[in-house]
């Protein structure tokens, strides 16, 4: 019983977290930068979701994330009212009737959104590596997830491994 309470309170923290329950999800959404403007946020989240599913992650982060950025808010012209249906919880501290709130917004969107993609791609392709997996490359075969297996994302052997012994110094 303690288990099942302990286990649903830890649950209902976590979903405060976007894509907490995507691997790699908890600990990389956990790093956004607090106290940005909306705009900031959700850039942050598109653009993190957007590395995260590049090719450097492979197949297995490709799986469950993807491209994520908006062409409504990066348009020259965006149409406001179809961002502001589409992004009802997300937006919702933008001032939609003052003009210059929302060019602060798409503005913040488009300036952190390609800093968050290449902090994301970077994390996981540093994960990757340190578990001796190659992820493919532009002009490499196709992905095969037979030949990797999944769980060896969370090995701690390979690359940077700082257990006592295992980096050739003793």
């Amino acid at each position: 019983m303690f288990f099942r309470l302990l286990l649903t309170a830890l649950l209902l923290t976590s979903c405060s977290t976007p894509n907490w329950y995507k691997p790699y999800g908890y600990m990389t959404f956990k790093r956004m930068p607090k106290g940005g403007s909306p705009g900031f946020q959700l850039g942050w989240i598109h653009g993190c979701q957007s590395g995260l599913g590049s090719q450097f992650g492979g197949g297995l982060f490709m799986y469950f994330y993807t491209w994520s950025r908006d062409p409504d808010i990066t348009s020259v012209n965006p149409d406001i009212n179809k961002i502001r249906r589409r992004y009802k919880k997300e937006l919702v501290g933008v001032d939609w009737n003052n003009r210059d709130n929302i060019n602060k917004n798409f503005g913040d969107y488009n300036t952190i959104f390609w800093n968050a993609h290449g902090f994301c791609h970077a994390s996981i392709l540093g994960v990757l590596q340190m578990a001796e997996m190659r992820p493919s490359l532009p002009g490499d075969d196709r992905y095969d997830p037979g030949y990797e297996p999944i769980g060896k994302v969370w090995s701690l052997h390979g690359k940077g491994d700082t257990r006592i012994g295992k980096s050739g110094l003793w």
